[in-house]
C-alpha cells in the first residue's frame, strides 16, 4: 500500500474516533443539561480526589470491600496506583471484591510483575476470571510472570476461547511482534458486499473498545488489503470488499522484534499495524499504545544495563533476584578496579614525590568519567532507534574527538588555575591541566566508540558500557596525570616546596 493511501485511512480513522468522541461528550453535556441539579445531587466528590488523598489505614479501609467501594469508579490508573501501594495479598483481596472486569481494568494498568504477584495471591477461579476479562496481550504479558504450576491451572480454568487465545500468543517470544499484539484485530471477508460489512461492522462495534482499522482477508485469512472508511461509506451498496480496499498493506512479521516494530510506527505515525504469521495470514494487532510501552520498556532496560544491573529488574523485584542480576557485572567492574590501581601502583615513587597529585587523581579521573558518559549516552540512543550507519559513526568519532578536546581545555585552564593559586605552583597547574585535556578527548571518543564496539561484538550496547568507559578514563586519567608529572618533575619539585 502507498503511503499516502495509508496516511489517507490514518487520518479517516483519527477523524472518525474524534467524531465519535465529540458525539459522546456532546452526549453527556446532553445529560448533564437537562438533570443539571440533580447530577450535582448525586455527584461524589471523592472520585475527583487525587489517590494520594486516600488513606489506606482509615477505618472504612480496613475490610477489602471498603477499599473496593471507594476505588470502583475511577479511572484506571489512578485505581492501579491505590493496588500498587498495598501488599500483594491485600490487593488480591480487593480485587476479588471488585467486579471481573473493574478488576482487569485496574490490573491491566499496573507493572506486570506487580500484578502477576497480586494474581498468585488470588483464589484461582477468581483470578481467571479478572485474567478472561483482559485484553489478550495484557492477559499474556502478567502471566508471564506468574510461576508455571500456576499458570498452567489459570489457564486450564479460563473459557476454552480465552485460553486458546493466551496460548496463541505464547507462542511468541514476549519481545516480538507477536509477542506485543492483541489478537482483538477488525477483519472482514474480501467477498462481502458493502451493505453486509456496514451491518458486520455495525455488529462488531459492540464486542470492540476500539477498531483502528478495517483489513480485509481472504477464504485463508491471508491479508489481502486494507479499507478506506470513507469508501466504504460512499460505495454502492453491491460493490465487493476487494473492489475498494486498498491492496498491499503494510504488515508486521510475528517475528520482528519490537525495537524493529517501535521504529516503523516512529517512521510512519501509524496508529495501529496488522501482524501476520509466516503463510502471510492475519493473526494480530500491535496498536500505538503497545508501542509506548515498549519503548518506556526499551528505555528501562537500557538506563539499567549501562549501569550493570539486570534490564528485567524493577523496583518491587525480590533481592534475591537484584543480587543475580548485579553481581556478576560488579565483579566485573573489580577487575578493571584493579588495572585501575595497578597503573597507580607502576606510579608509586612519583606519587611518593609528590603527594599532591591524589588531590588530584579523582578529578582528573572523575571529569573523564562525566565526559565518557555524556558522549555514551547520545551514542547508545542512536543504537536503541537505528539512526547509525558506518559513514555517520566516523562523523561521531571525529566529533567526539574535537568536543573532548574543547571541554578539556575549558575544564583544564579553570583546575589549571586553581591548582596554580591553591598551592603556588605553574608546573602541578600545567600538568593538571593537560592531564585534564588529554582525559576528557580519551573519554568522550571512547564513550561514543564502546558501544558500537560491544554491538560489533554480539553484546548489547548498552549492556554494562559505563564500567569498561570508567575503566577507560580511570587507565587514561591516572597514566596521563602520572606521566606528565614524571616528565615536569624536577620543575615540579622547584616550584612545590618537595
Amino acid at each position: 500500500m502507498d503511503v499516502r493511501d495509508e496516511d489517507k485511512v490514518d487520518r479517516e480513522a483519527q477523524a472518525a474516533l474524534d467524531a465519535a468522541r465529540a458525539a459522546d461528550d456532546r452526549a453527556r453535556d446532553g445529560d448533564a443539561g437537562s438533570n443539571g441539579e440533580a447530577e450535582e445531587d448525586d455527584h461524589d466528590p471523592r472520585r475527583d480526589a487525587p489517590v494520594t488523598t486516600i488513606d489506606l489505614d482509615a477505618p472504612e479501609m480496613a475490610e477489602a470491600e471498603g477499599v473496593a467501594a471507594r476505588i470502583e469508579d475511577m479511572s484506571a490508573p489512578d485505581g492501579a496506583a491505590v493496588m500498587e501501594r498495598m501488599p500483594s495479598e491485600r490487593s488480591a483481596d480487593v480485587a476479588e471484591a471488585l467486579d471481573p472486569d473493574t478488576a482487569a481494568t485496574f490490573l491491566s494498568e499496573m507493572d506486570p510483575t506487580l500484578a502477576a504477584s497480586v494474581i498468585a495471591d488470588m483464589e484461582v477461579p477468581e483470578a481467571s476470571m479478572v485474567l478472561e476479562a483482559m485484553d489478550p496481550d495484557d492477559r499474556v504479558d502478567i502471566l508471564e510472570h506468574v510461576p508455571e504450576p500456576l499458570h498452567d491451572q489459570l489457564v486450564n480454568e479460563m473459557a476454552a476461547l480465552e485460553a486458546a487465545e493466551t496460548r496463541s500468543l505464547e507462542q511468541y517470544p514476549p519481545d516480538t511482534a507477536g509477542g506485543i499484539m492483541t489478537t482483538n484485530v477488525t477483519a472482514l471477508p474480501e467477498d462481502l458486499t458493502v451493505e453486509q460489512a456496514i451491518s458486520e461492522l455495525r455488529r462488531i462495534s459492540e464486542e470492540l473498545e476500539q477498531m483502528y482499522y478495517v483489513y480485509v482477508v481472504d477464504r485463508r485469512k491471508h491479508l489481502v488489503g486494507v479499507l478506506s472508511m470513507r469508501d466504504l461509506i460512499l460505495a454502492r451498496p453491491s460493490r465487493r470488499l476487494n473492489e475498494i480496499m486498498i491492496p498491499n498493506t503494510k504488515a508486521l512479521p510475528a517475528t520482528m522484534d519490537q525495537e524493529e516494530v517501535a521504529r516503523l510506527f516512529d517512521k510512519y505515525g501509524y496508529m495501529a499495524m496488522p501482524v501476520i504469521d509466516a503463510r502471510n495470514r492475519l493473526i494480530g494487532l500491535v496498536t500505538v499504545d503497545d508501542v509506548v510501552d515498549v519503548l518506556q520498556e526499551e528505555a528501562t532496560e537500557d538506563v539499567q544495563k549501562m549501569f550493570g544491573a539486570g534490564g528485567e529488574e524493577r523496583l518491587s523485584s525480590k533481592w534475591q533476584f537484584s543480587f543475580r542480576m548485579r553481581v556478576w557485572w560488579l565483579v566485573v567492574n573489580l577487575g578493571t578496579a584493579f588495572l585501575a590501581g595497578a597503573v597507580v601502583g607502576a606510579f608509586e615513587e612519583t606519587l611518593h614525590s609528590l603527594t599532591l597529585l591524589a588531590i588530584y587523581m579523582p578529578i582528573v579521573a572523575g571529569m573523564g568519567g562525566n565526559a565518557s558518559a555524556q558522549a555514551m549516552a547520545v551514542a547508545v540512543r542512536g543504537l536503541a532507534i537505528g539512526k547509525v550507519d558506518r559513514a555517520l559513526l566516523r562523523h561521531v568519532i571525529r566529533r567526539e574527538i574535537i568536543v573532548g578536546v574543547a571541554t578539556g581545555l575549558v575544564v583544564g585552564v579553570i583546575t589549571a588555575a586553581i591548582a596554580m593559586i591553591w598551592h603556588r605552583s605553574p608546573a602541578l597547574g600545567l600538568v593538571v591541566g593537560l592531564a585534564l585535556i588529554v582525559n576528557h578527548t580519551i573519554a568522550s571518543s571512547s564513550g561514543a566508540a564502546i558501544p558500537f564496539i560491544m554491538k560489533k561484538l554480539g553484546f548489547d550496547p548498552a549492556q554494562s558500557a559505563t564500567i569498561f568507559a570508567t575503566t577507560v578514563t580511570d587507565v587514561g586519567g591516572f597514566f596521563g596525570l602520572f606521566m606528565l608529572a614524571k616528565l615536569f618533575m624536577p620543575w615540579l619539585k622547584a616550584t612545590s616546596g618537595g
